[in-house]
């Protein structure tokens, strides 16, 4: 299938800009679409009727709530266990549970086979490439023939499982007593897990057509869902690639930064999670002595610190009132404790696991999938572990206890209740989810203002630009960069804010600094390119203003000893706190963050060629991008524009169909078009010393190679 590129500097269509009335009022929430319990057929018709002159993104907006809304009731019609009166909640719960975690183990073994053989092609290839990059691409085949990369599988475990567990606890059931499992049909409990990822990728698919202008084709029983602007696609791929990329970087070196420490005699800040047993009745968490760590442990604690930005600040230790003067640095540690009680959970049952396979009893095993944690035990395992009382200790267990709530979601609550005091942990949540992007979530959860990071973001940028430039032998004799936030006032002009402007020689970057969330689903994407849009206008009219008041700037710009001409250059910049929509300009504005920012005023990029296991003997390649002052300033705009680290996330992006499955013989079936990015190859070093040995250029930068000491 064929898709046209669409040029991301077209004007955003916006409220009253371009949009059909009939998409406003239900992007608006005044028209019910078929997520809604108030939408039926026949309202959606009249509200569609009565609104005047629609277009065509009114008519496919029209035809896709139908369509979906037909798709989730087939689903709702055919859940029997979720919906049954005859087997209790804490059984009905348990069932899932175990499903969605014995899946987790599927999903882990076949992952471990395919990149076993990935290792096996690769023998031969050079350690300078970015292989760990291109294994994170990996595909798994499963029933239908359809190839997906396992953390897809592994999001849709979770996200699937959430639908029957929210049916079974939204009546605030009796979790007393003890489950019956053997009244439990497994396969029909596999099938409703399936119905929920169904559910959940249809929920998806309507979000796209309501957000970022999907359309449908309607083929008879098969349904095709296309974009309008695959560029929206493109930066966020491009950006989930790029964010891959930099996690793994960022834990090689944070992972041997923290092992020299740790052989100088640092301690980690939470303890070891060492076994779990019984006294009786009683679970007790064992935890072990200051110094005893494993490399799970190890790992957590890099985690954590990549979790919490450095413009975070007072965040982490500001006590909530919405969450009972709890802080999010004390979430993240008893998240720590939690997880690597889980995966104490998961060794146990692992060590069984490879037992149960082949064997057809499966009513005799599979409960075991579905292990219980006692919250007196996790609550004294927080005290032990991360010294958090047990009055504290009990909110944040509940905290990350899931009740079905509306604002709750698995992946930040990742403990479901199946009696008063025991829960059960989401493995495929809990073992290795995205940190970052939790401390978001539950940060907004708590009801903080997440706008109060902006200006955090902000210092944290000059600050990063300031440092760099004075620290550079070749830029600090003719860069500056304004300290503080800077407001430019033109005589009978408009006041002008600038969180970031810097200058190299004679020309001058003015950027606007978004500290936004990442983006997690369609409406998110749809936010976040209109944020971005939004700051390439700012960054456009400021400039426009410089440029129409030259020689006042001229002269402001001396107080902070930013010396230029009159015939000074000025480029915007957008600067965002993402990886989404890094590298694909805005309205011709380019978008970059910290890192690439970073690196250019630091004069050169380095690449690490990594030995797993043995991190101290691997090997770096550095390019350097100007070896002079003259150098950086002609090149800085281009780089800006066209960084070339992003180069191959760009050239990794193609497009994907993924098929949408029927529920039952009479639903639908069809496909929807996305998206993949998948990245490797030879670090960029390496490709300028190749190519300036080839074409002989004297202008090409400068690579070299290092040993890691």
């Amino acid at each position: 299938m064929r898709a046209t590129l669409v040029k991301y500097d077209e004007p955003l269509k916006g409220e009253g800009d371009g949009m059909g009335e009939f998409t406003r009022r239900v992007r608006g929430g005044d028209i019910a679409g078929p997520l809604r319990r108030a939408f039926t057929p026949e309202k959606w018709h009249r509200a569609f009727r009565d609104l005047p002159a629609p277009d065509d993104e009114d008519q496919d907006m029209h035809a896709a709530g139908l369509l979906l809304h037909e798709k989730l009731e087939a689903i709702r019609g055919v859940l029997k266990l979720s919906a049954s009166d005859e087997i209790s909640a804490t059984t009905k719960l348990r069932a899932f549970l175990a499903i969605a975690n014995y899946d987790f183990f599927v999903t882990r073994d076949k992952t471990k086979l395919e990149i076993e053989k990935f290792q096996a092609k690769r023998e031969d290839v050079p350690d300078e490439v970015y292989a760990l990059e291109e294994m994170a691409g990996v595909k798994l085949t499963l029933p239908g023939g359809f190839e997906w990369m396992p953390n897809e599988i592994v999001e849709s475990l979770v996200d699937g499982s959430e639908l029957p567990i929210r049916v079974v606890l939204q009546a605030n059931p009796n979790l007393a007593g003890n489950p019956r499992m053997n009244q439990v049909q497994w396969a029909e409990a596999g099938r409703e897990l399936n119905l929920g990822i169904l559910y959940r990728f249809a929920e998806d698919v309507w979000d796209d057509c309501l957000w970022n202008s999907y359309k449908v084709m309607d083929k008879g029983q098969v349904k095709v869902f296309l974009p309008r602007d695959i560029d929206v696609l493109r930066a966020y791929r491009i950006g989930l690639a790029r964010r891959t990329s930099l996690s793994m970087s960022f834990n090689m070196i944070a992972t041997q930064f923290q092992r020299d420490a740790l052989a100088k005699g640092a301690r980690l800040g939470v303890r070891e999670v060492c076994g779990i047993e019984r006294r009786g009745k009683r679970q007790i968490i064992k935890v072990a002595k200051h110094g005893d760590a494993t490399e799970l442990i190890e790992e957590l604690s890099v985690l954590r610190t990549h979790a919490a930005e450095p413009y975070y600040g007072e965040l982490l230790v500001e006590r909530l009132e919405s969450l009972q003067g709890l802080t999010l640095s004390a979430l993240i540690d008893a998240w720590m404790v939690i997880s690597r009680a889980s995966h104490v959970l998961v060794q146990s049952i692992g060590e069984k696991h490879v037992r149960n396979i082949g064997d057809d009893r499966v009513h005799a095993w599979m409960p075991e999938y579905a292990p219980t944690l006692q919250v007196e035990a996790l609550v004294d395992a927080l005290a032990a572990a991360a010294g958090i009382n047990k009055p504290e200790g009990r909110r944040i267990v509940e905290f990350f206890t899931f009740r079905g709530a509306a604002e709750q979601e698995i992946w930040a609550q990742p403990l479901v209740p199946v009696g008063p005091e025991t829960v059960v942990p989401v493995f495929a949540a809990v073992v290795s989810p995205n940190l970052r992007r939790l401390v978001d979530v539950w940060l907004r959860q708590a009801g903080v203002d997440l706008g109060r990071r902006g200006p955090a973001f902000e210092a944290h940028i000059r600050k990063l630009a300031t440092d760099a430039i004075r620290g550079s032998k070749l830029l600090s004799p003719v860069a500056a960069c304004i300290t503080n936030d800077y407001t430019f006032r033109p005589a009978g002009g408009r006041d002008e804010q600038i969180d970031l402007i810097f200058s190299i020689g004679n020309t001058v970057f003015v950027a606007e600094a978004k500290c936004i969330l990442e983006p997690t689903d369609a409406k998110g994407i749809a936010m976040h390119r209109k944020t971005v849009l939004s700051a390439a206008e700012q960054a456009l009219r400021k400039v426009k203003s410089i440029e129409d008041n030259r020689a006042a700037f001229v002269g402001d710009a001396r107080r902070f000893g930013m010396v230029l001409t009159e015939d000074f250059k000025v480029r915007p910049l957008v600067i965002v706190s993402t990886s989404t929509h890094v590298g694909v300009s805005a309205l011709t504005v380019p978008v970059i963050d910290e890192f690439i920012l970073g690196r250019f005023l630091d004069g050169e990029l380095e690449d690490i060629a990594y030995r797993p296991g043995d991190p101290s003997s691997s090997k770096r390649f550095k390019v350097r991008f100007y070896s002079n002052a003259d150098e950086a300033e002609e090149r800085a705009p281009d780089y800006f524009a066209s960084p070339p680290q992003m180069k191959r996330f760009i050239e990794g992006v193609h497009p994907r169909v993924v098929p949408i499955y029927p529920a039952n013989e009479s639903d639908w079936a069809g496909c929807i078009l996305t998206m993949d990015c998948v990245t490797g190859g030879v670090p960029l070093s390496l490709q300028e010393q190749a190519s300036s040995a080839i074409e002989e250029d004297p202008t090409a930068p400068v690579a070299y190679e290092d040993q890691v000491n």
